[in-house]
């Protein structure tokens, strides 16, 4: 009897000792996982991003890096201040679940890029000079003394930062696109945390690329939403980025604007009494006037009239632009909404005399609200600018 208590006892021991050297396997595996996915957001993006807000958000399990845009597979080309290709770093993480694995399929990704500004590596860039430059409805001034700008989508959250980088050639552009599954973005307690990715970023890289620029409050309350479509108001209406912009009868008797302090990007959306969108309005700031001027001529093979500060975009509408304390410009847009389409050979001469009205009252409003000197107004189909 005490022979086979003994045997017992060893046959227990035996058995306690697999469960903990199995619980020992499993819980150094998780460690082991948590430590590689901590690993793998440390070295994205030239080692900016903020790595405990991007595990908030995403966890800290199941991420993988995106696919580089950089041939040798690297994150960042050039140096700030580089007179060649400036300075640009990008890298998305993304959260993978595995389908058919018991377990709910919550995807999440967080893309962020920084940029040099302006860049002179003009090449290759067909959809523009700089991410998120486009938006369906106007972005949202980011606040908290940050010059940043904000756009949600259906899916996504966009966060722009413009930082003024004193005492040197180039300034530097954050943008940070984020998509959570399972975090609303109508949810005021989620948004900041979308957001706070930008500017820990924009944080991060003043530090690394020294960058001396004031930088703005933690995110202690929500960045405004992006205006909603339900969200209009008549022209006469507007106080926000419409202020001033006259209406037209039917053809334009609703606005869709932002309000709140100035951004680097500025919109105005128009529409008829049926809410479809005739005319929309931007203005840029830094590296979006430098876009904007890109996207209405150089991508085009074209360039700018010599000395025109305003005057017809290749494409239907008018430009205007003016110049800032510090050199910094501003260039200012009137066109139909969903753009690309050309002029038509005849159009109706009222209706080029509202889109130069329209854009001169969104410009000069913009404008004076950044400090800067009125843009002129665009001249007629061959007139010379005033």
């Amino acid at each position: 009897m005490g022979a086979l208590k003994r045997h017992a006892g060893k046959v227990t021991g035996a058995v306690l000792a697999l469960v903990l050297v199995a619980a020992g396997v499993i819980g150094w595996g998780g460690f082991y996982e948590r430590w590689q996915t901590r690993r793998l957001v440390q070295r994205a993006c030239d080692g900016v991003l903020p790595v405990h807000q991007v595990l908030a958000l995403l966890g800290d399990r199941d991420l993988t890096r995106g696919r580089s845009d950089d041939e040798d597979g690297g994150d960042r080309v050039g140096a700030l201040d580089d007179p060649e290709t400036g300075l640009r770093v990008q890298c998305t993480v993304l959260r993978e679940v595995e389908r058919n694995a018991g377990k709910p399929v919550r995807d999440g990704s967080v893309t962020v890029t920084v940029s040099g500004v302006p860049t002179p590596n003009r090449e290759g860039r067909r959809d523009g000079l700089y991410p998120g430059t486009r938006f369906d409805l106007p972005p949202a001034p980011l606040g908290q003394g940050w010059n940043g700008a904000v756009s949600t989508g259906t899916e996504s959250a966009y966060t722009a930062v413009l930082s003024d980088c004193r005492g040197r050639a180039s300034d530097l552009l954050v943008t940070a696109a984020v998509k959570v599954d399972e975090r609303s973005l109508d949810n005021p307690r989620h948004r900041p945390a979308f957001s706070r990715i930008a500017t820990a970023t924009a944080t991060e890289a003043a530090r690394r690329y020294v960058c001396d620029t004031p930088l703005g409050r933690p995110l202690a309350t929500a960045p405004p939403l992006s205006v909603s479509k339900d969200e209009y108001v008549t022209p006469a209406q507007a106080r926000g980025t419409c202020a001033g912009v006259p209406a037209r009868g039917k053809r334009v008797a609703r606005a869709w604007e932002a309000t709140g302090g100035p951004a680097p990007l500025e919109e105005c959306h128009l529409g008829d009494s049926q809410g479809h969108p005739p005319y929309v309005l931007r203005a840029g700031y830094g590296p979006y006037a430098e876009d904007g001027k890109y996207q209405a001529f150089e991508r085009r093979d074209e360039k700018a009239p010599a000395g025109a500060r305003a005057g017809e975009l290749l494409t239907a509408g008018y430009w205007t632009s003016t110049t800032c304390d510090g050199g910094q410009q501003a260039f200012f847009t009137v066109a139909p909404a969903g753009g690309g389409a050309y002029r038509p050979a005849e159009q109706p001469a009222d209706d080029l005399a509202y889109e130069r009205a329209a854009l001169k009252a969104f410009a000069e409003r913009s404008a004076k609200a950044h400090g800067c000197p009125a843009p002129p107004a665009p001249p007629a189909s061959g007139e010379a600018e005033r």
